[in-house]
C-alpha cells in the first residue's frame, strides 16, 4: 500500500532558523520530482510558509493554522475552513481582556485573511509585529476595538505572555468553554521566556486537517506517516500508522511515537523521507 507523508514544520522539518537547510530543500525537491507523496501539517499561516517554501513545488494543498485551512499554496485559495463561532469567539475575548491579555485574532473575511491585534501590547506581541513586518506580511491591523472584528470568520485567537500568567488562562477555558477548544500552550522557541497560547475551534486540528486533505484528494487508500516535535503533533500521531517524533520532542509527543529520528537541525526528516522512498523505488 502506498504511503502519505505529512511533516510539522518548526522544530521538525526545519532547521534552528526556521528555514529548510540547503540539504533539505534539495533533497526534497529531488524526491517531489520522483512522485513523493507529501505536504506539511503546521501552525503557521501560508503567508509564512510560502517564503520558506519558494522553488519547492509541494504536490498537494498545506494544513496551516494547525487544521483550520487547507489551501492551496501556489495560489493561497482555502479550500477547507473550520472557523470558531461567532458567540463563542465574542465570549473569548470577553474572558481574554478580564484576565488583561491582549489577543491577536486571525480571521477570514470571504476574500482575504486578517490578523488584528490592539494598542499598547507587550514585546512578545510586538515581537511577532516586527516579525511580519520584516516579511511584508499584509495581513496585520491594529484595531483599538476587536469587537468591530466579528462580521469576519474567526479562526485563531494567539496569546502571548508570560507561563504563569498563560496557564492561569487557559484553566479557567478549559472549564468555562469545555470541549469547545482546542488549546495549546508552548514557550516562543525563537523568543526564550514568552510564551504562547493558541485558540481554535475543537475540531480545528491536524488530524481532521490530514483527514480532510485525504478525502479531498483520494489518498483514503493510503498509509499515513507523520513527522512532528510538539503537543499540537499529537491528534496526527494518534491518527498515523507511523508517527515519527524528532529527538528534541517534547516528551508528551514522544509516547505517542512508533520512532524516535534525529534532532530537526540534524536534517532528519528528510534523510528518513529519503530512506523510506527509495525502498519503494527501487
Amino acid at each position: 500500500m502506498p504511503t502519505f507523508y505529512v511533516s510539522d514544520l518548526d522544530g521538525t522539518l526545519l532547521n534552528s532558523t526556521a528555514t529548510l537547510s540547503g540539504y533539505t530543500r534539495q533533497t526534497l525537491n529531488r524526491l517531489l520530482a520522483s512522485g513523493l507523496p507529501f505536504t506539511i501539517a503546521t501552525s503557521r499561516s501560508v503567508s509564512s510558509v510560502g517564503p520558506i517554501f519558494q522553488g519547492v513545488s509541494l504536490p498537494f494543498p498545506v494544513i496551516e493554522l494547525n487544521g483550520a485551512y487547507i489551501t492551496d499554496l501556489s495560489t493561497g485559495e482555502h479550500l477547507f475552513v473550520n472557523s470558531i463561532a461567532t458567540n463563542l469567539a465574542a465570549d473569548l475575548l470577553t474572558v481574554v481582556q478580564a484576565h488583561d491579555i491582549k489577543p491577536l485574532i486571525s480571521c477570514h473575511n470571504g476574500q482575504e485573511d486578517q490578523v488584528y491585534f490592539t494598542t499598547d501590547v507587550n514585546a512578545g506581541i510586538q515581537w511577532y509585529i516586527d516579525d511580519a513586518e520584516r516579511n511584508e506580511d499584509g495581513r496585520w491591523h491594529c484595531r483599538p476595538d476587536l469587537t468591530a472584528i466579528f462580521d469576519d470568520q474567526v479562526m485563531r485567537f494567539t496569546l502571548i505572555d508570560t507561563q504563569v500568567r498563560l496557564t492561569a488562562l487557559a484553566q479557567v477555558l478549559r472549564s468555562r468553554f469545555p470541549n469547545c477548544l482546542d488549546m495549546h500552550l508552548f514557550e516562543n522557541p525563537y523568543q526564550p521566556d514568552w510564551y504562547w497560547l493558541t485558540l481554535q475551534d475543537a475540531q480545528a486540528t491536524k488530524a481532521n486537517g490530514i483527514r480532510e486533505l485525504q478525502m479531498l484528494r483520494g489518498l483514503q487508500n493510503h498509509d499515513l506517516t507523520v513527522f512532528g516535535d510538539h503537543n499540537n503533533d499529537i491528534s496526527m500521531f494518534q491518527l498515523a500508522d507511523v508517527a515519527v517524533a524528532t529527538a528534541n520532542a517534547t516528551p508528551e509527543l514522544r509516547q505517542h511515537a512508533t520512532e524516535i529520528i534525529g534532532h530537526h537541525s540534524e536534517d532528519s526528516v528528510v534523510k528518513y523521507l529519503e530512506t523510506r522512498w527509495s525502498m519503494v523505488n527501487v
